[in-house]
């Protein structure tokens, strides 16, 4: 049954049909709306008993057609628009907490940043597999990565293991390389008694022919924030431009990796006790590039 806008309002992102129109500020700006294989609204993030029938109540328009995805974004009474070819798209991320979601799509020329949600998961992994489906299909995967053989999925902790399970259930194809548990450092310089030690997340890293894969307990906005967050990364291949491990210095006693993209680094951190995980990422930096 069809209703109206302001009573269908809510924190659900609404795919559009008949039911659930594009949003009146929005019409102007899309056209051919028969020509997008995934066409999508994000609320404003509001209280419902603070909605009412004469706001604009929608702050983006999401379409994926068969060459990219464009995205419509609310100034005041504006739309601004912003246009991602696949072929450009060099990374994606999904990040959550709670009920807090964000995407983010890298690419060459900038990054797309949209809030949503997570009641509203499902239409975001939706959108990635289509950007994920869209990059090489033939295997990228450089030679002579050297996996961590004593990582077994039961030893890793269970929030991650809950997203590893997870994945799976979604179709993502992957390897397990290596793991580094949550754990926390002091900043360099600073190991004074008052001073509280900072905290990263735990990282899983992950492969499969087309994808290098990074599945996390979350990088946290605050301190303390990984036990309820998530993060999933996947980087084609194709748009690795390369890979280091060095001594940060900033933290005492921390490794930190960087991926490189056209647009962005990607980082994490490992503790230079983890043998395994340091010997995958290193054979991952000298033989990447090899690789280019």
């Amino acid at each position: 049954m069809k209703v109206s806008e302001y009573d269908a309002f809510g924190p659900w992102a609404y795919e559009i049909d008949e039911d659930h129109p594009l949003p009146p500020l929005f019409v102007p700006c899309v056209e051919h709306q028969e020509s997008y294989r995934m066409l999508f609204k994000l609320p404003r993030d509001i209280e419902r008993r603070k909605a009412t029938p004469d706001m604009d109540l929608y702050d983006y328009v999401v379409g994926a057609d068969d060459s990219g995805i464009r995205v419509w974004s609310r100034r005041e009474k504006a739309v601004d628009t912003v246009y991602l070819p696949f072929r450009e798209i060099c990374g994606v991320r999904l990040y959550q907490r709670l009920l807090k979601g964000v995407c983010t799509l890298c690419g060459r020329e900038g990054t797309v940043t949209l809030p949503y949600n997570t009641v509203s998961a499902d239409t975001f992994w939706k959108l990635l597999d289509l950007v994920r489906r869209s990059w090489p299909r033939e295997s990228a995967c450089p030679a002579g990565l050297v996996r961590d053989e004593g990582v077994k999925e039961e030893q890793v902790d269970i929030w991650l293991y809950n997203q590893l399970r997870d994945l799976r259930d979604r179709g993502v194809d992957f390897s397990l390389d290596a793991y580094q548990p949550y754990h926390s450092a002091y900043p360099a310089g600073r190991r004074l008694p008052w001073t509280k030690q900072e905290e990263f997340a735990g990282t899983l890293y992950l492969h499969n022919g087309r994808e290098l894969l990074l599945l996390r307990s979350g990088k946290p906005e605050k301190k303390g924030e990984q036990k309820y967050s998530a993060e999933f990364t996947a980087i084609p291949w194709a748009s690795l431009e390369g890979v280091s491990l060095t001594r940060s210095k900033e933290y005492a006693g921390t490794l930190m990796a960087e991926f490189r993209l056209p647009e962005n680094t990607l980082v994490t951190e490992v503790e230079p006790s983890n043998g395994g995980a340091v010997r995958f990422l290193e054979t991952l930096a000298e033989n990447w590039p090899a690789h280019l």
